[in-house]
């Protein structure tokens, strides 16, 4: 099951990154630099894929079962990808002194009309890194925190994230 999510992950994401692409383009946010490569390199979160074990806010820590597939991934090359039960967001992140910066984030935007606490905490959670997002990050060992917007979501370590292909350019037309 595991390698077809990845699959699944990885065709969503090339789905997604000629969105962030255009984005990017039309964002007036958007930064006139690429992620630094060096940063990108960083020995604790970064060139990997984590799973979320539990989120946490206001007090309350709710474990996330593995079948909801709650992942964050950094690829070595400045790529970022986050997974609800619902959608994928993809974008870029910048390493920054005590974790990261999400910016150019695009979500693949499927509905979801149920009830489920989990998928519905998973989506606001995750949803907190899609516009330029500064987020701390602390490593120990196979386990990664993150704290964004007023959530933690605590991540194991599900191992290494090659770099994702870059968008090919749009013909110009």
């Amino acid at each position: 099951m595991t390698r077809r999510f990845r699959s699944v992950t990885l065709a969503a994401a090339g789905m997604c990154l000629p969105l962030v692409a255009l984005a990017a383009c039309s964002s007036p946010h958007s930064s006139a630099h690429s992620p630094d490569p060096a940063a990108a390199a960083h020995p604790g979160f970064a060139g990997y894929e984590w799973t979320v074990v539990a989120i946490a806010r206001g007090g309350a820590n709710t474990a996330i079962p593995a079948r909801y597939s709650v992942d964050l991934i950094f690829a070595p090359g400045g790529q970022f990808i986050a997974n609800d039960p619902v959608n994928t967001h993809s974008g870029t992140y910048e390493v920054t002194g005590g974790g990261f910066v999400t910016s150019n984030v695009a979500v693949s935007l499927a509905g979801y009309a149920g009830h489920d606490p989990i998928i519905l905490l998973a989506q606001s959670a995750i949803g907190s890194f899609d516009t330029s997002a500064r987020a701390a990050a602390s490593v120990a060992g196979n386990q990664l925190t993150v704290v964004v917007r007023g959530y933690t979501l605590t991540c194991r370590r599900n191992g290494a994230q090659g770099n994702l292909p870059r968008p090919s350019p749009s013909p110009s037309g």
